[in-house]
């Protein structure tokens, strides 16, 4: 069985809990799960966010 990273689990929009405080839940910032760059936590007394930076390739 092949190890997903937590960005490849957001990206698809699993359910993934918050690494710092353990009680909320990851959220896409302003979009979909799979268009969003950001993801933040939804627990409102936590202020992670998880910012993912796209690699894009110009030929």
């Amino acid at each position: 069985m092949k190890e997903e990273n937590l960005i490849d689990k957001l990206i698809k929009g699993e359910k993934v809990k918050c690494k710092a405080c353990h009680s909320g839940y990851f959220i896409p910032f302003n979009t979909t799960a799979d268009k969003a760059h950001s993801f933040y936590c939804s627990n409102p007394k936590c202020n992670f966010i998880v910012r993912i930076d796209p690699v894009i390739e110009v030929e």
